[in-house]
């Protein structure tokens, strides 16, 4: 009888290890997306939004490459699964991080991880008119509190000093990077539906080659080789992190979290982000107006609220 506590004890211990690690990798990772808005606001003045977007990407798709066979994942390997990895990453890589670049230099790093976080509000709009599917009471009150939310942001933009033009212009990139993430999203959703085997970790490594080396082209083809300051060490420094930590490390250690954990609790998590984002800001005395504070303090809300949704079950037959 002792003997077989002790067994259920020791796999108790085993079990509580296990989602201490899994905790600290999404910590981790949700620290890391929180301060990447700040990190890219510094790099802004030594390159143009395209090339500093692609000198993220690329060096990310090289490490994740480097790192498959060391953590036991591989590339997609059919036509049809390369074909759903290049339009996701073109949507989550090559959109999505420039989007993100150019949002955060146009209307500042809090607003833009705040407007890059609605995604779930345009998942869900794309599974009630697109796939038919329902939407709970919880998921819409989560997504009227969200766009709420931006409306204030968007009106205390306005209201502000500044470049009213470029505030708006980022604000709207920012909402176009969240609408292609959700897109890139239910696509690979769809793809873990048809195969629940589908190797995350490979796909994503193949999402970031396409979409970084459209990156990396579009950049040298549009901006030129004088659109960074190849000299600077800031410049570096910031690609450093952005890449390999925020992009490659954050990434492996986001899906290694999920053999730990359960992915709706993993889901969850994310609305931090953009609160790490808004707390890092005005640590840093870069405080937005309080209409503005206000309208971030709602949005998130409502992702955290759309979020913790419970999802309304599948109807029989």
């Amino acid at each position: 009888m002792t003997g077989g506590v002790e067994v259920v004890h020791g796999a108790g211990a085993v079990r509580r290890r296990a989602e201490a690690r899994g905790i600290g990798m999404l910590a981790f990772a949700v620290i890391v997306w929180g301060c990447v808005g700040r990190v890219i606001a510094e790099g802004s003045p030594h390159a143009d939004p395209l090339m500093l977007t692609g000198l993220r990407a690329a060096p990310a798709a090289l490490v994740l490459l480097i790192a498959l066979p060391l953590l036991r994942h591989r590339l997609p390997s059919t036509r049809d699964v390369w074909i759903r990895t290049a339009i996701s990453g073109l949507l989550m890589v090559t959109w999505f991080l420039y989007g993100l670049t150019e949002s955060v230099a146009k209307a500042g790093p809090g607003t833009a991880i705040v407007l890059l976080s609605t995604s779930p509000f345009f998942i869900i709009l794309a599974e009630r008119y697109v796939y038919g599917k329902r939407v709970t009471r919880a998921m819409l009150l989560g997504m009227v509190i969200g766009f709420g939310g931006i409306v204030l942001i968007v009106s205390g933009q306005l209201g502000s000093s500044g470049d009213t033009g470029d505030k708006l212009v980022g604000m709207a990139l920012a909402i176009s990077a969240a609408i292609a993430w959700s897109i890139g999203t239910l696509i690979v959703a769809d793809q873990i539906t048809r195969d629940p085997e589908t190797d995350l970790v490979g796909l994503t490594t193949g999402q970031y080659i396409i979409g970084g080396s459209v990156l990396l082209v579009l950049a040298f083809a549009i901006e030129g080789p004088g659109a960074a300051d190849w000299d600077s060490t800031t410049l570096w420094l910031v690609v450093a992190f952005i890449s390999i930590v925020a992009s490659a490390l954050a990434t492996v250690a986001y899906f290694s979290s999920l053999r730990w954990l359960d992915p709706a609790a993993v889901t969850t998590w994310m609305f931090l982000s953009p609160v790490v984002a808004v707390l890092l800001e005005v640590v840093l005395g870069n405080v937005p107006t309080v209409l503005v504070l206000l309208g971030m303090a709602i949005t998130i809300a409502g992702v955290a609220v759309v979020s913790a949704a419970p999802r309304p079950a599948e109807p029989a037959g």
